[in-house]
């Protein structure tokens, strides 16, 4: 109403005149048409991609700018250096001028890591395993710090004052004793996980890149057990001490223990599965965080359809919607919709933590 304050949008939130977001009593922040909207309307375009992940398997199919895919075919445009391929010479250079020569450092220096070694582990698990607790997940991240100490005095000059008298170096600076090359050996012999290190690697150069945007992040439901099983959070702590090995330093300061686990306490309920676009997106090879579009709550039968083009979500509606009614897209692919009640709602459960409670779910 007039001369009524209305609600602040959290940071991120999606915007228009078509709709608004509210709190609710049972799924968090929703988004509700302000007008009757009729069918076949585009209402919002989701382009903050945040943080995302193309398989390491599809690496070599999967454009790492647009994702362009050519039904499993090898795309022609190789960039050996950063480690992607991509549909054309125009998306490798936007890809390099998006992350920045900080960020093409970056990706050369893990990439030279993760090529002169095996893939000892499979990023992707099993649901259903246990998932660690709260204290089992702070004590894991605890452990790193001795590790994660000397790793960051051996990349580093430190003053005199800061460290022990025997392992001072000339100028003030602290010399590579044999205890700190150690730290830093031992962290890149641990087992890698390529595509755990290609989350962390591109959550964190996009907090270096845009500072101001990050509270989009913050302002996101959080997960505060968000690792899938006790693997899992062994490969992110592990993911965090090759990145402090290796990363370029202006970006170290961001390489922290509590970065990481809000990114992943962030992405866990909010990512969105980059798939093929063709076959009800059949094809599975990566995943993203687009803070904006994480407001449409999840139905299983939805009145608004998403589509991604590029890296931009359209979201259009699929029936006229009355105001005061809440627009809604569904998580699951084109396969999944058709599945029975009960396995729909295992899926809903084990990815995002939820029983749904739609229209259709709740009909008898």
């Amino acid at each position: 109403m007039e001369g009524e304050e209305q609600p602040s949008l959290p940071p991120g939130a999606p915007a228009s005149h078509l709709f608004e977001v509210r709190d609710t009593p049972h799924s968090g922040r929703a988004i509700f048409a302000t007008q009757d909207i009729p069918a076949d309307t585009l209402v919002f375009l989701g382009d903050d991609l945040t943080v995302d992940v193309i398989l390491r398997e599809y690496r070599r199919e999967v454009c790492g700018e647009c994702f362009g895919y050519d039904r499993g075919r090898n795309l022609s445009v190789r960039d050996s250096a950063v480690g992607f391929a991509f549909c054309s010479e125009e998306c490798r250079v936007q890809f390099r001028d998006r992350i920045g020569e900080l960020g093409v450092e970056t990706w050369t220096a893990v990439e030279k890591l993760v090529r002169c070694r095996t893939k000892e582990d499979a990023d992707m698990v099993d649901v259903g395993l246990p998932r660690p607790k709260t204290n089992e997940i702070r004590n894991a991240w605890e452990g790193t710090a001795d590790q994660a100490a000397l790793i960051r005095i051996a990349r580093s000059s430190v003053p005199f004052s800061d460290i022990s008298s025997e392992d001072n170096g000339e100028n003030g600076t602290v010399k590579p004793t044999k205890q700190l090359r150690k730290a830093v050996q031992k962290a890149l012999m641990q087992p890698i996980s390529p595509d755990i290190l290609t989350f962390c690697i591109n959550g964190v150069l996009w907090k270096y890149n845009n500072p101001a945007m990050w509270n989009h992040v913050l302002a996101l439901a959080k997960d505060d057990t968000p690792y899938h099983n006790y693997d899992d959070l062994r490969a992110f702590t592990r993911s965090y001490l090759h990145m402090l090995a290796v990363c370029p330093f202006p970006l170290l300061e961001h390489v922290t223990p509590e970065t990481f686990f809000l990114l992943s306490s962030r992405d866990s309920h909010n990512s969105f599965g980059i798939r093929s676009l063709e076959d009800d997106g059949s094809e599975f090879f990566g995943y993203g965080c687009w803070p904006s579009a994480s407001y449409f709550n999840h139905s299983c039968a939805p009145n608004v359809e998403k589509k991604r083009v590029g890296r931009v979500w359209q979201f259009r509606t699929g029936t006229e919607i009355k105001v005061g009614e809440e627009l809604c897209i569904t998580y699951l692919s084109g396969e999944e919709r058709k599945l029975s009640r009960n396995k729909r709602m295992k899926i809903l459960k084990g990815n995002w933590g939820f029983e749904c409670g739609c229209e259709r779910c709740e009909a008898p």
